[in-house]
């Protein structure tokens, strides 16, 4: 059964109302019987329980076994609001969305982590730069031999500090492992099996793969960017210090395909954002402001031939006018 299938109205709003009522503390043992009886007398009730969780750990930004007591504590939505949000997404949010967002056990451990839409900056002990972009892990290691970064989930931007020690500063993904050269870089990684890195001063080294006998490495100068999954290198790009506009709260566009753009956007905002394949190309120029990205949204029909849906505040879509 796959789970793309979009869920009985009834379905997901039982779904969601066994949900709330479990995450409030408010089953007592009569009622949490009756809840397993639910969840194992049909495979959509289960099917619409298990989306229940990952819907709330996507747009929580916490793991689905922690509880809360409402859908977002920031908006304070009454309890009947929620279960309407609620219920419509465990309805109709894209599955592979949903798993997209989601973070595996090592992440939720990291030494930092931002939720969606935060944007944060570290010093480190030998004076290393960090910032941290949206939805980012990000564990820091440093011992004897070595200054370890190790990036789960998300996107840095590192300014190298002085070592007296002369340890290598180094960053690990699940795709590779970099090593700067005295240097100011930034490293992405927002999808499973890939990772993405530019540099804009000094010269990083990269070597894809994890076994000892990994992939052939480069050195990739000022300039240029790449990207790499665990079997190898892509060919380098030129890296435009646009891409690190984020850092200042903006996300800068020029002649950006419309669904890139709304991908982008995205990752700073709770929740589904759609875009429709007729308008997936058109094109969109600007600078914008990370922090309000309801305005963005609203105002693309001023400058594009589209619609902007509000389904709800975690579901927008956008489509042909």
């Amino acid at each position: 059964m796959t789970d793309d299938i979009p869920l009985d109205r009834a379905v997901a709003r039982q779904a969601a109302h066994w949900f709330l009522r479990w995450r409030e503390d408010d089953l007592d043992a009569g009622a949490r019987a009756e809840l397993a009886r639910w969840r194992a007398s049909s495979p959509r009730h289960e099917q619409a329980w298990q989306r229940a969780l990952r819907v709330a750990e996507t747009f929580q930004g916490i793991p689905a076994d922690l509880g809360m007591r409402t859908l977002d504590r920031r908006r304070r939505v009454d309890r009947r609001t929620a279960l309407k949000h609620l219920a419509l997404l465990i309805g109709v949010a894209p599955a592979a969305y949903m798993a997209g967002r989601a973070l595996p056990l090592d992440a939720w451990r990291a030494t930092h982590r931002t939720g969606v839409g935060e944007r944060r900056e570290l010093v480190l002990s030998d004076g290393t730069r960090l910032n941290l972009n949206t939805d980012t892990a990000l564990d820091v290691r440093f011992d004897g031999a070595q200054r370890l970064l190790r990036l789960h989930r998300g996107e840095i931007l590192v300014a190298s500090g002085g070592d007296p020690a002369d340890r290598p500063l180094r960053v690990r993904t699940d795709e590779g492992l970099m090593q700067a050269l005295g240097t100011r870089f930034l490293v992405r990684r927002t999808e499973p099996g890939f990772s993405e890195l530019a540099v804009f001063e000094g010269a990083v080294a990269v070597r894809p793969g994890q076994s000892p006998a990994p992939a052939p490495g480069r050195v990739v100068g000022a300039g240029q960017a790449t990207g790499f999954d665990d079997q190898g290198l892509a060919a380098n790009w030129p890296a435009l210090e646009s891409r690190a506009a984020w850092t200042r709260g903006r996300l800068v566009a020029d002649a950006m395909p419309l669904a890139r753009f709304l991908a982008e956007l995205g990752r700073y905002r709770h929740g589904v954002l759609q875009c429709d394949s007729t308008v997936a190309d058109l094109r969109i120029t600007g600078t914008f402001q990370l922090d309000r990205t309801d305005p963005i949204l609203a105002a693309l029909p001023a400058t594009l031939p589209v619609t902007v849906s509000f389904m709800t505040p975690y579901w927008v879509r956008v489509a042909a006018r």
